[in-house]
């Protein structure tokens, strides 16, 4: 475990009952709570829990295979109930991506919901430097915790292509 926790004062020391040892920095971030007791210490020492960390990413895919139809699932970065408000896709590794075609799934083999259409192309990911906003398909939907994010092309690309998939967004209690 290695939780992500705000203190309420910047620059303060914090122990905990197994005699660790944590300081905030200048902006009152805890990095690298080793333990689910040292959490619950400090939630009783008045500090907060981020969760999702700041940035709000919830998944990523990295490399992700786009001359592939499979399933890919995401790594969730996070636990609790979420809504997702933009996919960003960047990092490809070829010089325009030109036929890949398909969607983000909430259940393996397109199945669920779909986040993002089976019909959303990836012709803006022109190289490696070129970032592309999905369109969502569903912005209001609320997931409850535990919900995976799948990638599943209609179309691949027809030769070996890879890009990273990040989703953004909301994580309520």
């Amino acid at each position: 475990m290695s939780a992500l926790m705000l203190s309420p004062v910047p620059n303060r020391v914090h122990s905990t009952s197994a005699g660790n040892v944590y300081t905030a920095d200048e902006l009152g971030i805890i990095t690298q709570v080793s333990s689910q007791a040292d959490v619950d210490d400090l939630i009783a020492q008045g500090c907060a829990l981020l969760n999702p960390p700041p940035t709000d990413l919830l998944f990523k895919l990295l490399a992700a295979n786009f001359n592939s139809i499979g399933d890919e699932q995401f790594t969730p970065n996070f636990n609790g109930k979420y809504r997702i408000k933009r996919i960003v896709t960047l990092n490809t590794s070829v010089n325009g991506m030109n036929t890949a075609v398909g969607g983000i799934y909430t259940a393996a083999a397109k199945g669920g919901s779909a986040i993002v259409a089976n019909t959303q192309v990836y012709t803006g990911l022109t190289n490696a430097l070129t970032a592309l906003e999905l369109t969502i398909a569903t912005p209001n939907l609320i997931l409850p915790a535990g919900t995976p994010l799948f990638k599943s092309l209609t179309m691949a690309q027809g030769a070996a292509a890879t890009a990273d998939i990040y989703v953004y967004g909301d994580v309520y209690d």
